[in-house]
């Protein structure tokens, strides 16, 4: 209680200075939640474009198909059974599946062409388990069986396409001929995820099948289980019971290199909290040099009456203490008030991109919200008190080991 007493009364012996040290380690704090808040606001909003628009919670594929499928092959693909469904049905969770066919198409206007994927949709079940039919802006889905196709608007607009025109789809067969759709658009899209928007045309299976001569197979399956968390546990539960070669995979597995992105993004995080955080352990190294400094007759007479070392050093570390206590409250504060102003009007990616789309790995556009976790509040205060408390260690050892006499005549 005493060393309390006297860290408390060494604090408000000069408030400026205390208040001025606890400000720096405030904003180090604030810009870590923002940033932080960023970073799991896209994170969130990106997870669920990869699900919603492009992968499912989980895709079932011949392991020989998933290893090269950035290549769009029309080897090593499925041909579906009763047997191989009721498995994937099983599965804890389920709540919908479809077939889809991926395959690489030169999309032409009569003038200019350009590679994009072509993606045949069971249109009767693809509704169920992804969102595209959400982010139509123009026109309508596909009909079964006909030669129909649906584009994202920036697409439309690169190839001078609108809607009712008709698109030239240039493709090779699974025996190593050409072919070729002469699709009608029925349907634009503008979805949040903006590499589907500028790069993937959509048909029905059937006719893709058909028109890629693969008979009834498909490229995988994409399933939607009732819970995101639920797609790790699934694929491994599914992979107890499908056979070689077939193997279920989680979002996870399909955005492997975003999640490995998000990860070094988190390690800078990190980095940078640690920076601003060293700067802030100066401040305090300074606080307590200047307090021992002004104190050094008061602490050669408490020596003198036979206080000891380490009881000086702790009054100076709860000090220390005290000023993280001080900025780390103050940081939280401006943190959740700074997050509830960006959550209130949100980014406009945008804005910030000169009206076009994100290009550095995410997968999202449009307006952009912050979230937060408990665990980084509490993370990023204790974080601030430590480095505190740290900082004051050398400095609070130089002072407790001066010599009684010469401190209390100040030499």
């Amino acid at each position: 209680m005493f060393f309390l007493k006297m860290a408390f009364k060494n604090l408000t012996r000069h408030k400026r200075r205390t208040l001025i040290t606890a400000l720096i380690i405030a904003f180090a704090i604030l810009i870590y939640i923002m940033t932080e808040g960023l970073m799991i606001g896209m994170t969130e909003m990106s997870f669920n474009n990869i699900i919603n628009l492009e992968s499912g919670h989980l895709q079932v594929a011949k392991k020989s198909y998933w290893e090269d499928r950035k290549e769009l092959p029309l080897d090593n693909l499925i041909s579906p059974t009763e047997e191989l469904e009721n498995k994937i049905e099983k599965t804890t969770g389920f709540k919908a599946m479809t077939k889809r066919l991926n395959f690489s198409v030169r999309l032409n206007n009569g003038i200019d062409e350009l590679p994009v994927t072509g993606v045949g949709i069971d249109l009767g079940q693809d509704r169920k388990v992804f969102r595209l039919n959400k982010y139509l802006v123009k026109g309508r889905m596909p009909r079964e069986g006909s030669s129909e196709i649906i584009m994202g608007t920036k697409l439309a607009e690169l190839m001078g396409f609108k809607n009712g025109d008709y698109a030239i789809l240039l493709f090779r067969t699974d025996e190593d001929t050409f072919n070729t759709i002469d699709g009608e658009i029925v349907g634009l899209f503008n979805t949040p995820h903006p590499s589907l928007n500028e790069s993937s045309v959509f048909l029905p299976l059937s006719t893709a099948q058909s028109r890629l001569n693969v008979e009834d197979k498909i490229s995988h399956y994409a399933i939607r289980l009732t819970e995101q968390d639920q797609a790790i546990p699934a694929a491994e539960e599914l992979n107890s019971r499908l056979k070689d070669p077939y193997h279920a995979y989680s979002w996870k597995d399909a955005a492997q290199s975003l999640v490995t992105m998000l990860e070094m993004q988190e390690i800078e995080t990190q980095v940078i909290l640690a920076i601003i955080l060293t700067l802030a352990a100066v401040g305090i190294i300074n606080t307590v040099i200047l307090s021992a400094l002004e104190r050094m007759e008061e602490l050669g007479m408490m020596k003198a009456l036979g206080m000891h070392e380490r009881e000086i050093v702790y009054t100076f570390m709860l000090e220390a203490a005290g000023i993280g206590i001080i900025g780390g409250s103050m940081g939280i504060i401006m943190g959740v008030i700074g997050l509830a102003i960006f959550n209130i009007n949100g980014i406009d990616m945008s804005a910030l991109t000169a009206g076009g789309d994100m290009t550095y790995g995410f997968p999202l556009k449009g307006t952009i919200y912050a979230g937060w976790e408990l665990n980084s509040f509490i993370f990023v205060f204790l974080y601030g008190v430590f480095i505190s408390i740290l900082a004051s260690v050398f400095p609070a050892l130089w002072a407790a080991r001066k010599d009684p006499v010469k401190a209390i005549y100040h030499r």
